[in-house]
């Protein structure tokens, strides 16, 4: 079962409330104690993929596990849905990063992307202030993608540390790659390097740890 293991909270709740200005009071970074068990888009993602993705039950963080904020991440899940479909409708199909062009405008603010991922410098001891950047090839450019740890699906503990453990260590320490897909604002992208940060990276769960 794919799951959603990245979703920045800050940028989702901005754009969500650029769409409902009156959400203000809706569930956001709260902690809940609740406990509960519970196609190849190399192309880009289309409006009609982005439907699929949620009809799929796709989750936010590994299901059958015991998941903190259970009701603050199903709320992200909806608010990324709203978000993703909004960006579609207005925007068009989210192009894949191998559409943008190696300098000049960009074409696009957001982008899609499907690869193999690795972390850029290895942490040893992080915490959920961190930022680190995912490293993937695309042709014959680098895609870096800055990550804010505190948004990792399976990361903050209640005290506010963000732990490495036997399902996120190798990932972390930069010795295995993981493949994982998602829609990212692109900063910049100038002969072989591009730069952005992501609204959500998804992972396969029978293809990597756990995020």
């Amino acid at each position: 079962m794919d799951y959603i293991c990245y979703l920045s909270r800050s940028k989702i709740d901005s754009l969500y409330l650029q769409l409902h200005p009156d959400g203000l009071d809706e569930v956001t970074e709260q902690v809940v104690d609740e406990r509960s068990r519970t196609a190849d888009l190399q192309a880009g993602l289309s409006l009609g993929q982005i439907v699929s993705l949620f009809k799929g039950g796709i989750t936010y963080g590994r299901r059958n596990v015991i998941q903190r904020e259970r009701k603050v991440k199903t709320a992200y899940v909806e608010k990324l849905a709203d978000v993703l479909i909004n960006i579609a409708v207005d925007h068009g199909d989210v192009p894949d990063i191998g559409a943008a062009p190696a300098s000049g405008p960009p074409g696009s603010v957001y982008y899609f992307h499907r690869g193999s991922f690795r972390v850029e410098t290895p942490v040893s001891a992080p915490t959920v202030e961190d930022v680190v950047t995912l490293r993937s090839p695309v042709g014959d450019r680098t895609l870096y993608l800055d990550c804010s740890l505190r948004y990792f699906s399976e990361g903050p503990e209640p005290d506010g540390r963000f732990l490495l453990h036997s399902g996120n260590h190798r990932f972390f320490t930069g010795d295995l790659s993981l493949t994982l897909q998602g829609v990212f604002v692109l900063f910049q992208a100038e002969n072989r390097k591009i730069f952005g940060t992501p609204l959500y990276l998804q992972l396969s769960a029978a293809g990597g740890s756990a995020l």
